[in-house]
């Protein structure tokens, strides 16, 4: 479970999803990225079952794809503090975002590496 890059990937997304859950003042971008980080951790638990974890990741993608854009429009409103570097957090969201992306490519080269050698059999 380890050895495999898609694991890495995937825990660098839970993490850089739980900094941005911590550092947020809002309530719902507080929960959403911690949702976020919840289910990348339990995604990389479901190592077996790889047509699940494409589908859970991908269903993952798009509501963390839309609540960091949502954020990165009002980082100019009421609602964040001017004087907090903001830079962090945009880094933050961009690295989950890209790890979580990369994990899907690597878990459907490993769906077609398995689905390859059952062919040769």
């Amino acid at each position: 479970m380890i050895q495999r890059i898609q694991t890495l990937f995937l825990l660098l997304g839970a993490i850089s999803a739980g900094f941005m859950s911590m550092n947020l003042l809002g309530i719902w971008e507080h929960f959403a990225f911690a949702m976020a980080a919840l289910i990348s951790l339990i995604i990389i638990f479901l190592y077996k079952k790889r047509k699940l974890q494409i589908s859970l990741s991908t269903w993952l993608v798009i509501p963390l794809y839309l609540t960091g854009i949502i954020i990165i429009l009002f980082f100019s409103k009421v609602h964040y503090d001017e004087s907090q570097n903001n830079t962090t957090l945009i880094i933050s969201f961009f690295v989950g975002l890209v790890a979580t992306i990369l994990a899907i490519f690597s878990i459907r080269k490993d769906e077609r590496i398995v689905q390859e050698s059952n062919r040769l059999r």
